[in-house]
């Protein structure tokens, strides 16, 4: 394998798949289509019960990806085929999304589908894109790409949700945004499938059956890796909260703080914004600090953000204008923390990685992730469905940070050996 063999052309091309694949959670997940789902798809005559088939999909999706995800990466390093799998699921997920156009009122089974398809192909095409990271830059450079990265993503988000910003606003002809969005995600991918290649030609013929036992003596042998079963143990809760927000922050602002649509867009327009530079810098903060105390201070700041929210929505606490107020502090805060969580977390596994396991120990990751993307949403939706109110639920997000957050403090930020 070429180690840290790349040019600018290629870390570019490489960061783009972030402003590529961005316009999906940003535009389907976070902003427009959820509500689009809930209000038309699904309708809203019983309280609590589209958060509900929102929450079952997002979770159906991650468990797809939490059952396969490290042995596709086992395979991928194994076979040397990482791109061909980051290509395939990527295209599927593209695929799906623009089935979603075909959505309406009453299609319930379909959107549903189509969306678990989406996101599916959506996160499993990240655990084989995260894995050419180490790949391309050396250790102690790989918080800045990343945070880069992820930078360029919310711009990328941001970019596509003010194409269809029109289309959103207008409510007419809401389907054509999940058209607009998959031409996106295929548009500024191509760069990233053209240019990036894989850098090692395999180490055996029979990688299906080598990743498999290689999947099943790292199972077996987890104990030889406690500092990645810590990592894992705290991302596993951290992620259920971030994840949840990701899912549920624009449901959570039209039905307990009576944002408008307009209000919604705007409210995910600004979090992008403000994300973006907040990537970079926890980037460049991680790289002078460390990943793991860049992670811990998130944390915190994350306690800080659901306090906020849960505040906001509490009956009698504030006017209607002034409840708004306190939760556009809140989303301003939490804007800073997703990139910042997110991005420093690829960095850990990146530098945790022995090196030519990459793509397995991100499909741990995404194991994990995905793990949690189960719990984290569905948890949400019965919650609020079964209380009629989404402030209870609010409180299982600041539950899962706390539990994150103390886990962490107990992780080394080492890099595993290669057993």
């Amino acid at each position: 394998m070429k180690k840290y063999s790349s040019t600018k052309k290629e870390r570019f091309a490489w960061a783009l798949y972030d402003f590529a694949n961005s316009a999906f959670p940003t535009v389907i997940v976070t902003a427009v289509y959820v509500i689009y789902f809930k209000n038309v798809v699904v309708g809203n005559e019983l309280p609590g019960y589209s958060d509900k088939l929102w929450g079952i999909a997002n979770s159906a999706g991650a468990a797809l990806v939490f059952l396969m995800a490290p042995f596709l990466g086992a395979v991928a390093d194994l076979s040397g085929k990482k791109r061909f799998f980051w290509v395939f699921f990527a295209l599927m997920s593209i695929a799906a999304t623009a089935t979603l156009s075909l959505t309406g009122q009453g299609t319930v089974l379909l959107a549903m589908a189509a969306f678990i398809i989406a996101l599916t192909g959506f996160e499993a095409s990240t655990v084989f894109y995260n894995s050419f990271l180490p790949e391309l830059v050396p250790p102690d450079k790989i918080d800045r790409l990343s945070g880069a990265g992820w930078a360029l993503g919310y711009l990328g988000g941001l970019g596509c949700l003010a194409i269809v910003l029109p289309v959103a606003m207008d409510g007419t002809n809401i389907k054509l945004v999940a058209l607009i969005v998959a031409a996106w995600f295929l548009l500024f991918s191509i760069p990233s499938f053209v240019s990036i290649k894989d850098r090692s030609e395999g180490t055996s013929a029979m990688a299906w059956t080598e990743g498999f036992n290689r999947l099943k003596n790292t199972v077996l042998e987890i104990k030889k890796h406690k500092n990645l079963v810590r990592f894992l143990t705290a991302y596993f809760f951290y992620n259920n909260a971030v994840v949840t927000i990701i899912v549920f922050a624009v449901a959570f602002s039209k039905d307990s703080l009576q944002f408008s649509t307009t209000e919604n867009i705007l409210l995910v327009l600004v979090m992008n914004i403000i994300a973006a530079p907040g990537a970079y810098f926890f980037g460049m903060f991680s790289e002078k600090m460390g990943s793991k105390k860049t992670i811990v201070i998130t944390l915190v700041l994350w306690l800080f953000v659901v306090l906020g929210a849960e505040l906001s929505a509490w009956p009698d606490l504030f006017s209607a204008a002034d409840s708004k107020l306190v939760f556009w502090g809140v989303a301003v805060l939490a804007s800073l923390g997703i990139g910042a969580i997110q991005s420093t977390s690829r960095t850990f596994v990146g530098q945790m990685a022995p090196t030519g396991r990459s793509a397995e120990f991100y499909g741990f990751m995404a194991f994990s992730g995905k793990g949690s993307a189960i719990l984290g949403p569905l948890v949400f939706g019965l919650v609020s469905s079964c209380f009629a109110s989404q402030r209870a639920a609010i409180l299982s997000i600041g539950l899962f940070f706390l539990i994150g957050l103390i886990l962490m403090i107990f992780v080394n930020q080492e890099r595993e050996k290669d057993e």
